[in-house]
Parts: C-alpha cells; sequence; structure tokens
C-alpha cells in the first residue's frame, strides 16, 4: 500500500508551496482518532507531515488541514464513513468528500447529495467513486492533468472512459 509522498510533494510544490509549508502540530484529539479507527503507523506519520496551518487548494479540490479531519469525519452528516474504511481528507469544487480508503490507500469521492440528503445509506459503494489512485497521485494528477475530475460526477466519468 502505497502513499506515494513524493508526488504529493511535487503537487505542492507546482501550487508554490514548497519548503516554506508552515506545519503544525496534529492534536491529541486527532492522534487518539486516527488510532481509533485503525490508520496504519505510515499513513498517522505522513498526517503529521503534512499538517499545515490551512487548507491547500490544489486547483480547484481540496486537501484538508489534519487537525480539521478528525471533527470533519465526525460530523452528524457525513454518517460515520469511517466505518467503512473510509477518511474524508478534503473536498472536491462543488463539495464532494474527497476521500481515502484507509485499507486499500486508494483515493476517491464520495456524492455529498446522497450522502447529506438520505436518512440511511443502503448501499455505501453506490454514492462512493474509487479512483484507484494513491494519495499522493491523486493530487498530483489534479495539478498535472488538465481534465483530472473535481468531483464524484466527473470521477464517475473519469473512471468510465478509462474502461472504454
Amino acid at each position: 500500500m502505497e502513499i506515494d509522498k513524493l508526488l504529493f510533494e511535487k503537487s505542492l510544490e507546482i501550487i508554490g508551496i514548497g519548503s516554506a509549508k508552515k506545519i503544525i502540530k496534529v492534536t491529541d484529539k486527532t492522534l487518539d482518532f486516527f488510532k481509533s479507527i485503525g490508520l496504519s503507523a505510515e499513513l498517522i506519520d505522513f498526517l503529521k507531515e503534512f499538517s499545515f496551518m490551512q487548507g491547500i487548494d490544489f486547483d480547484g479540490i481540496y486537501f484538508s488541514r489534519v487537525n480539521d479531519i478528525r471533527s470533519e469525519n465526525l460530523e452528524e452528516i457525513n454518517k460515520e464513513i469511517f466505518k467503512y474504511n473510509l477518511l474524508i481528507v478534503g473536498s472536491g469544487m462543488n463539495g464532494d468528500p474527497i476521500v481515502l480508503n484507509f485499507k486499500t490507500m486508494k483515493m476517491g469521492y464520495v456524492f455529498h447529495d446522497e450522502l447529506w440528503e438520505s436518512e440511511t445509506i443502503e448501499d455505501f459503494d453506490a454514492i462512493y467513486i474509487d479512483l484507484g489512485l494513491s494519495l499522493g497521485k491523486f493530487y498530483y494528477k489534479k495539478v498535472t492533468e488538465e481534465n483530472f475530475p473535481v468531483d464524484a460526477y466527473e470521477a464517475e466519468e473519469y473512471i468510465s472512459n478509462l474502461k472504454n
């Protein structure tokens, strides 16, 4: 399982955040949450290393402040998606959560309208689009590939085009 840290760092350089990045300490509450849901030590170390003072805009899609990830994943509207091995790590252009499947280490999107407007989620796979990309490759492709998806609808189309 790979994070592709070097590609994530290249992505940061492309958007102008290099060695001057401002890192803040990940709170104990956040670290406790990460451990309680079963994140790997490698992923926790990555999140500690890229714990910025603010969310990072990768040309229209976002990587959340690491210290905000806990509260965002515990919000009532997010239906505890971490129980499906998905961790919200950012958001797309229209608000669709960007998620990391922390068992496969692959990134994707969740349709926010189905997640937030449904009383219950019958089939979580129906609202989750797995792009099959590592965290680093996901953000790198966004800043280097012109038609990279910025929400779940575009992700669905992107996957469909890859299959054809």
